[in-house]
């Protein structure tokens, strides 16, 4: 695990992808006086190393917010000792396609937001825009109108090598649309689930083309694409292009 300083009182804790992996796992905690919220609980060991650094510091995490409800996002909650929980009001199929129901009850009284809730934690003030394609139940979280929390629209590796956009065909317009929307915060610094933070306008922008090249390609296409197709007009070289498998599965 290491632990990165955002800025003042929010830190990103990024671990390392599993063996023969690109995928590393981020949570981000933001903290007031002796209180924490954190963005997102990775799998169990990752919230359970995170509560502990922590806690050695007298800090209590209060609060949860979930940017989506796959697995490696919510199965660090149990390590935690029953924080108030925030996520998408449609998070409820994804729990049942993923989450094995002995668990369901670590998200009883789950906070249910819509695209006009408004948060606040110490100095940080968050505002969402719900997304879909990777995911029914997904949120962008803007955060005091500096930084954009992304989900898992755009991945890298801890290495900042980009990951292929991960869907199935029924999400892939969606997934695109989804972009499309982050495209307004373009000026904003991205905080990715998976991978290093990304800033700067122009850089961005070309980040959410090459995603949006391959997903308009997938979703354009009345027959099923080879990754070669799918990704021709992509200048960056994707990791993980065995994902491609998967999107008409």
């Amino acid at each position: 695990m290491q632990k990165f300083r955002i800025t003042k009182n929010l830190y990103l804790y990024q671990f390392p992808p599993f063996e023969g992996d690109h995928v590393g796992y981020n949570i981000y905690a933001f903290i007031e006086d002796n209180t924490a919220m954190l963005l997102d609980t990775g799998f169990e060991a990752h919230g359970k190393a995170v509560h502990e650094d922590l806690n050695s510091q007298g800090i209590n995490i209060t609060q949860v917010l979930f940017s989506h409800f796959h697995p490696d996002h919510i199965s660090g909650l149990p390590a935690l000792a029953m924080p108030e929980l925030y996520g998408n009001h449609h998070y409820k199929n994804t729990l049942n396609k993923y989450i094995d129901k002995t668990k369901h009850h670590y998200f009883e009284g789950l906070n249910e937001l819509n695209e006009n809730s408004v948060l606040h934690f110490g100095e940080f003030d968050f505002k969402f825009e719900f997304i879909s394609g990777h995911v029914e139940c997904g949120l962008y979280t803007i955060i005091n109108d500096k930084y954009i929390h992304v989900a898992d629209d755009i991945m890298t590796s801890n290495k900042s090598e980009a990951l292929l956009p991960a869907v199935h065909i029924s999400g892939a317009q969606a997934h695109f649309d989804s972009l499309e929307k982050l495209k307004s915060y373009a000026e904003l610094t991205l905080l990715l689930s998976h991978g290093n933070p990304i800033s700067g306008g122009e850089q961005v922008l070309t980040e959410i083309s090459q995603r949006q090249s391959y997903l308009k390609a997938l979703a354009q296409s009345e027959s099923p694409l080879s990754l070669e197709k799918a990704i021709a007009k992509c200048t960056t070289q994707f990791l993980h292009t065995e994902w491609h498998n998967y999107v008409y599965r």
